[in-house]
């Protein structure tokens, strides 16, 4: 039994994995008129999460698949006073930006010793918005956030010898006319047999240009923990 499932390690395998990402977000917003993330609409850090599967085979022409879904969601109430997408605020206000995304990493593993590296393409498809509400008489802006990016995609993980330790990094990144993101991650994993945790410092930039007429321009950076399995 153990050496068949040895035998189909070998064949198949992949990971399941949870994140917690505790991560600031700065930049603005241009809808008509210019708002700051921050002076404006007070956002500050919050927490996001994360959910990824990974599944790797042996096939050397069909590309590996990891999924993910990453909830970047958050509220906010300020006090504002000035107009955006036409509509004017005054005194306070709740804001809504929602940055989620489902991202469909297709990569292959061009080394795999104590240094694995990997390269390929994650798509990511954003299906968010950005509101902005007025408390007082209900004034409202809504604006999706609506996008497709294929982006370029590679990894390195370098396993510390005689333990079940791990340093990584992976990046993803796409730049085009006025439109450039790029999501990066740096990591240090330990291993419990099938098990791990992982401490890491994540940063993300987007920056969209004439999405349903707004223009985005953010960045998410902070420290994240992850835990999952590895078969």
């Amino acid at each position: 039994l153990v050496a068949s499932m040895s035998v189909q390690a070998d064949i198949i395998g992949g990971s399941v994995e949870a994140s917690y990402w505790y991560a600031g977000i700065s930049g603005d917003a241009t809808l008509g008129s210019k708002v700051d993330m921050e002076g404006d609409l007070g956002f500050e850090k919050e927490s996001f999460f994360e959910l990824a599967a990974t599944v790797e085979h042996p096939v050397p022409v069909i590309p590996n698949v990891r999924l993910k879904y990453t909830s970047l969601d958050q509220s906010q109430d300020s006090t504002f006073t000035g107009t955006f997408g036409g509509k004017a605020f005054t005194d306070d206000i709740e804001t809504s930006l929602d940055l989620s995304h489902v991202s469909l990493v297709l990569y292959y593993e061009i080394l795999d010793n104590w240094v694995s590296v990997d390269v390929g393409l994650d798509v990511k498809k954003f299906d968010g918005l950005l509101e902005l509400k007025d408390k007082s008489d209900g004034t409202v802006s809504n604006t999706d956030i609506d996008d497709f990016l294929p982006m370029a995609y590679a990894s390195a993980e370098f396993a510390m010898p005689f333990t079940d330790m791990s340093f990584g990094a992976e990046v993803s990144a796409l730049s085009y006319s006025d439109n450039s993101i790029y999501d990066a991650k740096v990591r240090l994993r330990q291993g419990f047999s099938l098990a791990f945790v992982e401490l890491g410092y994540r940063q993300m930039g987007i920056k969209l240009d004439d999405v349903n007429n707004l223009d985005v321009d953010v960045r998410l950076n902070g420290v994240y923990l992850s835990t999952g399995l590895d078969f």
